[in-house]
């Protein structure tokens, strides 16, 4: 049965032998996924990175999903069941899904798909990129356990770019527009009288000379 594997661990301090069997399975990046066949090489290889990996057997249902929203073409572009049926002898992704998983049929066989799945990090983060999983961590051979990773690690599904457009409103019969009434003039401001002042009158007071009296 097809097994999935997902790097946990970055390279910081990997071992040079181990950094390049994690090259030969496209494993570069954490978490990216490949799909790789059951045989005694790959097995041999999966031994040798199982503290910088975890894998399992992967379910068609699963796998189904992971095509549909994390795998990609060449210019980033989706795979659905058109595509499918064009390049191979399934009519549906689901039916190539089944095959894939039962290694009936190669992944890459589809023209211009990328080998690899870029998924999200988990929510709640691992159990521990230190430990195996039989052990309560997150590292090694996890069985069908890895279906329950790969779901949680799938993240939103894209969104659609070409969607319904809304359908136009029925027009209804033009009708003539109302006449304008004509706009009321404003009253002129009125200017404020001012008051004039009644004009005041100077008094002049006489002032009486006083005589001066002189003493003799």
């Amino acid at each position: 049965m097809m097994r999935a594997v997902i790097r946990l661990r970055g390279g910081i301090n990997v071992k040079p032998d181990i950094k390049q069997t994690l090259g030969l399975l496209r494993l570069n990046k954490v978490n990216h996924c490949v799909l790789v066949p059951s045989n005694k090489v790959n097995d041999g290889m999966l031994q040798k990175v199982k503290d910088y990996v975890t894998w399992g057997e992967v379910k068609p249902d699963v796998l189904a999903r992971l095509i549909v929203i994390r795998g990609r073409l060449v210019g980033n572009r989706s795979i659905d069941n058109k595509y499918v049926k064009e390049l191979t002898k399934h009519d549906t992704l689901v039916k190539f899904a089944d095959a894939v998983a039962a290694e009936k049929e190669n992944f890459t066989s589809l023209k211009d798909v990328k080998p690899l799945f870029r998924l999200h990090p988990p929510l709640k983060g691992h159990e521990g990129v230190k430990r195996a999983f039989k052990a309560g961590g997150a590292l090694g051979y996890r069985g069908e356990a890895i279906n329950d990773l790969i779901i949680k690690m799938l993240g939103p599904e894209p969104k659609k770019k070409d969607r319904p457009k809304k359908k136009p409103k029925p027009k209804t019969a033009d009708k003539k527009p109302a006449a304008k009434k004509p706009a009321k003039k404003k009253p002129a401001a009125k200017k404020k009288e001012t008051k004039e002042k009644p004009e005041t009158k100077k008094t002049t007071k006489k002032v009486s000379a006083k005589k001066k009296v002189v003493k003799k």
